[in-house]
């Protein structure tokens, strides 16, 4: 359907209306274009009328037109064209992919019976190597083409915020000038805005383009592998190749010779390049010889004969290629100048020398006759590494309307973000511990308060990195609402209690009624909290056993916390005497164990309280306050239990010990009996009481 242009008249004056209005009808053709075929915006019709819109523009103008606007939309005019070329380059990739899948599908086999001339078979590994290098390179203009699609997004998120803060001032600018000048920005913000987006479809285009021809050259380097494939063991060296490999080389040489004779006749500089083709072409008759006596034999002597040979020969090539890439690099600096398309065209006949004394000692020493199998490792390890496991949707808004592009989820982007993830977790873990010691080294600050600080500091980084490793990798944020619907039914079952635990921690680690080194005892587990993390708290008992409880544990069940609001702690330890013991000695004696412990209050005062007549004993509590922070409980209850005893000891107290009475009523007779078994009876008629005493 087609755009609506409406400019809303609030807080706007008329005459700013009419101007924002007029802005917007001159941008209706494009913006119509877009709006109606927004899926095909790349097609040559869109573009063809895109250009046309912007021409009228452009023939619009008055002669006293902005120059920066005119100079825009003369840009964006330049821009359709090179989009109608990229759609052009698109199409030939295409039909050029295709024909080269067909082909590569109708292949049968060479026409001619084996054997099969061992040119033919350089010929072959050559295409392969020139296929593999063109793979190469189309991977690495792959790279290129998204580093400028991510710049070009860049440049039209700018715009359009610029666009937005431009009709801002409009709206609220206090002078004419003032205004006019914001329309200005406005304009030249939003043809701004057409340019970045018309840049990112060409990009895009070229992008697909160039993934078309890698397509083909991966056709053609299919079918180079069955033609290596069926050449494999079936090719021959006969002397007639050779013969006319020397008639060649010898045909050159004297070409060669002959040049050089004549410049020295017309007493000319001679040319350097014409001494290296001879040098050359010497080698190369060296190399096809030694080729031709070791494919000939093939024994162990010839063949290593032949690898060394072979070696100093590439040593040799090595060298030329380097020597005529740095020529062609800086230029000629002798006396006299080279060619350059004399020493490219020398260049590829070395290259093609150096290719194929690889072909042979590879070869010789029992390699494949295709790519080594390293290269071929590596090249099928970076196309694993380059499938797109998800396209992730993004969409941009240019001039209120959604233009939407995709994203690739790769293996290479993920191994990059969990690589990224994985140092960054390293780096705040070291720094999360060193913001727990200097907080800890601060004076007046507690455990609880650095281990606060420090997980705070750790999740907040790990945020920012998650953050950071997404827009590093160029992985859109939408890829977790693909994820989140596909297994949010899977984790939310699954990770109920995680979560209820997750949540627990976060009011543990903020409500703080528990902190690190509290004394707590639940469900009969009692100890110091030694941790409190997101998932489970530590409990330290005192025999050095750490046991782990789920957060939500803590606050659901009944939690006692011995220091929640104090360190200061009332104990009491219970103590039975002997009746006949006195009971103010009882409580100077405890209350003088309690004054000479060093680590017992005096204010609060310890207290002696006579608890009860006991069946056995007289039962006293001495009651006492300690600091939590200086001692532990158990330790100072045996310290002190050790010093009643003594001290009772030394005063006479009689500590009660238990015991029981039997009691006879002499009133009631007792019968003793005499048993054949040596067992002594004794009855009573006491209805309560009825000993029977056995012994052996």
């Amino acid at each position: 359907m087609p755009k609506t242009i409406s400019i809303t008249s609030v807080s706007l004056p008329a005459f700013l209306r009419a101007s924002l209005l007029a802005a917007c009808l001159a941008l209706a053709p494009w913006l119509a274009a877009e709006d109606a075929l927004l899926n095909d915006f790349s097609k040559r019709p869109e573009i063809e009328k895109r250009l046309a819109a912007v021409r009228s523009e452009i023939s619009a103008l008055p002669a006293d037109a902005d120059a920066a606007l005119r100079e825009r939309l003369q840009q964006l005019e330049a821009l359709c064209q090179f989009h109608l070329s990229a759609a052009d380059v698109a199409a030939k990739a295409q039909g050029e992919r295709e024909n080269a899948a067909q082909a590569a599908t109708a292949w049968r086999g060479f026409p001619q019976p084996p054997p099969y001339s061992i040119l033919l078979l350089d010929e072959v590994r050559e295409t392969l190597a020139t296929l593999a290098n063109s793979q190469r390179a189309g991977e690495a203009q792959l790279r290129i083409f998204a580093a400028e699609i991510e710049a070009a997004r860049d440049k039209l998120q700018g715009y359009q915020q610029a666009e937005r803060r431009s009709l801002e001032a409009a709206a609220t600018a206090a002078t004419p000038e003032l205004r006019l000048t914001a329309e200005r920005s406005v304009k030249l913000d939003r043809v701004a805005s057409r340019i970045a987006a018309e840049e990112i479809a060409r990009v895009s285009l070229r992008h697909e383009a160039q993934q078309a021809e890698l397509s083909m050259v991966r056709s053609k380097s299919e079918l180079s592998e069955r033609q290596l494939k069926a050449l494999d063991g079936k090719t021959a060296f006969p002397q007639a190749d050779l013969d006319a490999i020397h008639q060649r080389i010898a045909a050159e040489r004297a070409e060669a010779v002959n040049a050089l004779v004549a410049a020295s006749q017309r007493q000319q500089p001679p040319n350097p390049l014409l001494a290296w083709k001879i040098e050359f072409l010497d080698l190369e008759k060296k190399f096809w010889d030694i080729r031709f006596g070791a494919f000939a034999k093939k024994d162990s002597g010839t063949r290593k004969a032949a690898l060394a040979s072979l070696a100093e020969f590439k040593s040799r090539v090595d060298d030329w290629t380097e020597i005529a890439q740095l020529r062609l690099a800086g230029g000629s600096a002798g006396a006299t100048e080279i060619d350059p398309a004399q020493l490219r065209e020398g260049l590829l006949r070395v290259s093609q020398m150096q290719r194929r004394i690889g072909f042979v000692i590879a070869d010789l020493k029992g390699g494949h006759l295709q790519t080594p199998v390293l290269d071929r490792f590596i090249s099928g390890a970076r196309s694993l590494m380059d499938a797109e496991l998800y396209l992730a949707e993004e969409t941009d808004i240019v001039d209120g309307r959604k233009i939407s592009t995709y994203r690739a989820v790769t293996p290479a982007k993920l191994a990059r973000l969990a690589l990224i993830l994985t140092v960054g977790w390293l780096l705040l873990r070291f720094v999360s511990n060193r913001v727990r010691r200097i907080i800890s080294g601060k004076a007046n600050i507690p455990p609880a308060t650095a281990e606060l600080a420090a997980k705070c500091a750790f999740a907040t980084g790990l945020a920012l990195l998650v953050v950071y490793g997404l827009n590093t990798v160029h992985i859109p944020f939408t890829i977790f609402a693909f994820l989140g619907g596909a297994l949010a039914i899977g984790v939310g079952f699954g990770t109920q209690t995680l979560l209820k635990n997750f949540i627990s921690g976060i009011i543990l680690i903020f409500e703080r009624p528990f902190k690190v080194g509290d004394s707590v005892e639940i469900e009969g587990i009692t100890g110091n909290i030694r941790s409190i993390g997101l998932r489970a708290s530590i409990i330290k008992h005192g025999n050095g056993i750490d046991t782990l409880i789920p957060n939500s544990t803590l606050l659901e069940n009944k939690v006692t916390n011995w220091n929640l609001t104090d360190s200061l702690l009332r104990h009491s330890i219970t103590v039975g005497v002997d009746y006949a013991t006195p009971t103010r000695e009882v409580s100077r004696a405890l209350l003088a164990v309690a004054a000479d412990h060093g680590l017992i209050f005096k204010d609060p005062e310890p207290e002696v309280r006579f608890e009860d007549f006991g069946d056995k004993a007289l039962v006293f509590r001495l009651l006492f306050w300690f600091d939590t922070t200086k001692t532990n409980r158990d330790t100072l209850a045996s310290d002190l239990r050790f010093m009643i005893d003594k001290a009772f000891q030394e005063a006479e107290i009689v500590i009660a010990s238990p015991r029981s009475e039997i009691q006879f009523d002499p009133r009631s007779a007792l019968r003793v009996e005499l048993a054949p078994t040596s067992t002594l009876s004794v009855d009573t008629t006491d209805p309560t009481i009825q000993p029977n005493l056995n012994s052996p």
